[in-house]
């Protein structure tokens, strides 16, 4: 059965008849922002922009729980550490272990924080805006002005927009996927009228390594979703763009939730943009990762944070996969 499966899923990776641009971009909430920012920092040769909610600097926990719920989160100790983190990717990038920092200047980068986010505080938030400038990006675009909780900002969808509770996405007027996607691009036309597209399934584990199994689990789904345009089927340029989603906002969690309501799907309709929407699961091991979060702290192993982590090894062979099925 699973050799069936396997084969299942690749017959309908091979259908999916994409003419994919060679670069990608990264978004993601809370630990969604913190592990699509880590993203693009280790492979900014393949990301060219990330749009990053409720999220802090890079290296940020330095592989420990205290730091990653203290000073990432509460912001305690937080002044100072976009320079660390500044100073510490430079370090890893000249030794080969992350992409070269040289490439990030001339992304596009979209940051958002809640005024009334209590979970991630906007200090997080400024850092990570900083170390960006320290790494010399001017196409830079920060909002803090929102009285939003630790929530993705909709313009009609999800709970109270102040309040910070599952499934994480408010009702805050305010459309943060539109917003974000159009800073990331911004010479994109924006489609009037848009079709509905169709969500594909992608088997994760497909691109698992032989070591990735039991107590070393990488705590991902089996499956991950790929939301196809209409436009996009066929010969038409569109750009691959990775969303990842919070803790406790896994399908375990919300179902579909994150795919469907945040309004990200109707922005890759008006914008010809793929959307890979990778799904990380919960640990039944006590301790380890019990909300479905994105690594961004060691759960996964000492080497979290770097090209050969590896969630970010898995994630990246599967993007490659699919840029390289739509050739």
């Amino acid at each position: 059965m699973k050799i069936l499966t396997i084969i299942f899923f690749i017959l309908i990776s091979n259908t999916f008849a994409l003419n994919l641009s060679d670069k990608v971009t990264v978004s993601g909430i809370s630990s969604g922002g913190f592990f699509a920012h880590q993203f693009h920092i280790a492979n900014s040769s393949l990301v060219e922009g990330a749009a990053i909610f409720a999220a802090g600097p890079y290296y940020c926990a330095k592989g420990t729980v205290a730091l990653a719920t203290n000073t990432c989160m509460k912001g305690n100790g937080i002044w100072g550490s976009g320079y660390q983190s500044y100073l510490f990717a430079s370090g890893l990038a000249m030794m080969g272990l992350i992409d070269p920092i040289s490439n990030l200047k001339e992304d596009r980068v979209f940051i958002f924080s809640g005024q009334n986010d209590e979970t991630v505080v906007s200090s997080v938030s400024e850092e990570l805006r900083d170390l960006y400038a320290f790494f010399g990006v001017k196409k830079l675009a920060y909002e803090g002005t929102l009285a939003a909780g630790h929530t993705f900002p909709t313009e009609n969808k999800g709970i109270e927009c102040e309040v910070s509770k599952v499934p994480y996405i408010g009702n805050c007027n305010y459309n943060g996927a539109l917003i974000s996607l159009t800073t990331l691009y911004p010479d994109k036309k924006q489609r009037r009228f848009t079709l509905k597209g169709k969500t594909e399934e992608i088997d994760q584990t497909n691109y698992y390594s032989a070591f990735d199994v039991g107590v070393f689990s990488p705590l991902l789904q089996d499956k991950a979703y790929l939301y196809i345009p209409s436009r996009c089927k066929g010969s038409r340029r569109c750009e691959l763009h990775i969303a990842f989603h919070g803790c406790k906002q896994t399908i375990d969690h919300i179902d579909m939730g994150y795919m469907d309501d945040t309004g990200i799907k109707e922005a890759a309709d008006k914008l010809d943009l793929v959307v890979l929407f990778p799904q990380a699961k919960k640990s039944m091991i006590p301790g380890r990762n019990p909300h479905g979060c994105w690594d961004w702290w060691g759960h996964s192993g000492a080497n979290y944070h770097l090209k050969d982590g590896q969630q970010m090894r898995i994630i990246k062979a599967m993007v490659l996969d699919i840029l390289q099925k739509s050739k």
